[in-house]
């Protein structure tokens, strides 16, 4: 069964500004689909209110924004749309309210780029922000020819279809239809998907498409035989929050609703997060049909920040454990604070990045007893048979790392290198080039397998360290092919910035020169 994942983008726009504020906006989209019109992309633009210039009106205050959608096939504009929206109005020119842009763009099958552009039109020295996403559509109706094995003629394949998520800040019954109605009810869009301690749950609305064609079909090929469609027009939606570590469902956040086959099912739910530790999370939409087969599934994943059961306790499939007898586990012996401060804070390379909020905002490094929590927790979270021994093992990396890619500065695990050695083992080979005569020493690491702690495993991946500052040892990561890694396009040619100072932003790679082998090497690492 194939899986569809949530198509949700959030971005935060920021730029500089001479008053010291910076523009504030938040990004996020689904793709839905419409009976009478067909699919189409739903953008959910939400700006920080207080990030905008405001001017006075005999009514009070506001703010103002100019906003420019396009979307882009093959080059080609589809849609274009640029105005100005005006911010709610208020009474003083303080605390001002955030407001939300909700766009719904027609689009057929097919690859599009969407570009986004916005600026403070109340702001001279704005500058305009831009960002671009490519956008994959699909169309819900899509029949497909298949031989059905009883009869051996030919029948058409349902494409059952789940719409993506939309996260819901609030929802009430729709009273006038309007931008934010689905359904009966007006639905106030969450743009993050990040859930604060200050958010105690969370809700979402899809769209269910196509659980009406089955009948149809049954009906076609049965003709007058078919009397009662009952056993195969009942559908089951399954709804639930699952750990996206363990994959293990959460407890009491499991709903689910039987509802006839239609042309739309919408579902509108919530669950509450009160008890749901800090972690990664997937929101997780299932239809199965009346003999319980899984016919389609929708995956949303979400990061949830709740320190009531961190450090004192931790969650795990065994049960919720007490940290309150911490010396007695394996971190007792560990003493003295900077020991512990150095071993916490290694853990950053293999850490999701709420374990990073947490090691970087939250953690008392004068808390003894803290720290001790925090390390037994975060390695009884990994290895719950063997804790002191993943602990270990991970010790010995570090601290191999340390000895080859430490500085004056940096410890080798806070540099590039010995976070990519840590995140992802040690490369299948190395290409060291320090003496090239036009470019910064480099090295190539060139990974057959990337196996990631936190992500799904990539094949034939590199990265490219350049010593920047020579005289030192830090290889600073200027390019890399592999997913929620920097991309640099101008890498060769940045690469090359020792020889060649002249800034020329359209120009990607370096000139042709003697003993230049760069490209090479990256294409062909040895």
């Amino acid at each position: 069964m194939k899986t569809r994942i949530l198509f949700l983008l959030l971005i935060v726009f920021a730029t500089t500004r001479s008053h010291a504020q910076q523009l504030r906006a938040e990004l996020a989209m689904a793709r839905f689909n419409s009976p009478a019109d067909g699919p189409y992309l739903e953008t959910y633009l939400k700006f920080s209110g207080n990030t905008l210039k405001v001017y006075e009106t005999e009514n009070g205050f506001h703010s103002e924004v100019v906003l420019h959608y396009q979307v882009l096939k093959e080059g080609r504009s589809v849609y274009d749309d640029l105005f100005k929206m005006e911010g709610p109005m208020q009474k003083s020119d303080s605390l001002l309210q955030d407001f939300i842009s909700v766009q719904r763009i027609p689009l057929e099958k097919g690859d599009y780029q969407l570009v986004v552009k916005l600026r403070d039109a109340q702001d001279p020295e704005e500058l305009t922000v831009e960002v671009k996403q490519d956008v994959k559509m699909e169309k819900p109706i899509d029949f497909s020819a298949t031989i059905d094995k009883a009869s051996g003629g030919l029948t058409e394949a349902i494409n059952f279809f789940i719409s993506d998520v939309e996260l819901v800040d609030s929802y009430g019954k729709t009273t006038t239809e309007n931008i934010l109605s689905k359904n009966g009810y007006d639905l106030v869009p969450y743009t993050s998907n990040y859930f604060p301690q200050s958010r105690n749950s969370i809700s979402f609305y899809a769209e269910i498409y196509n659980t009406d064609l089955r009948t149809t079909q049954k009906k076609r090929a049965l003709g007058s035989l078919f009397k009662d469609k009952a056993n195969i027009d009942k559908y089951l939606i399954d709804m639930f929050v699952e750990n996206q570590e363990t994959g293990k469902v959460m407890e009491g956040l499991r709903s689910f609703i039987k509802h006839d086959g239609t042309e739309v099912i919408p579902v509108l739910h919530s669950f509450s997060l009160e008890k749901v530790p800090t972690g990664s999370y997937n929101l997780v939409i299932e239809l199965k049909d009346s003999e319980n087969e899984l016919l389609q599934r929708q995956i949303m994943g979400f990061q949830r920040t709740n320190p009531i059961m961190e450090p004192d306790y931790v969650n795990l499939d065994s049960g919720v454990v007490n940290l309150d007898n911490i010396e007695l586990t394996f971190v007792g012996k560990y003493n003295r604070p900077e020991e512990l401060k150095e071993y916490i804070r290694c853990l950053h390379p293999i850490s999701n990045q709420e374990e990073k909020t947490y090691i970087d905002q939250r953690i008392n490094y004068n808390d003894l007893t803290m720290m001790r929590k925090y390390l037994y927790y975060f390695w009884l979270k990994r290895n719950q048979a063997d804790p002191e021994g993943a602990w270990m093992k991970y010790w010995e990396q570090v601290e191999k790392v340390n000895a080859n890619y430490s500085t004056n500065q940096k410890k080798g695990y806070d540099t590039d290198r010995g976070r990519v050695y840590l995140q992802y083992g040690p490369p299948n080979t190395i290409s060291p080039n320090y003496f090239e005569p036009d470019t910064y020493p480099y090295e190539i690491w060139h990974y057959y397998v990337l196996r990631d702690h936190l992500y799904a495993n990539q094949s034939n991946k590199k990265f490219i360290f350049a010593q920047i500052n020579e005289g030192t040892n830090d290889f600073i990561l200027i390019h890399s092919d592999a997913k929620n890694e920097i991309t640099n396009v101008r890498w060769n040619y940045d690469l090359h910035k020792r020889s060649s100072q002249t800034i020329n932003l359209d120009v990607e790679d370096a000139p042709a020169s003697y003993g230049n082998r760069s490209r090479q090497f990256f294409d062909n690492p040895y």
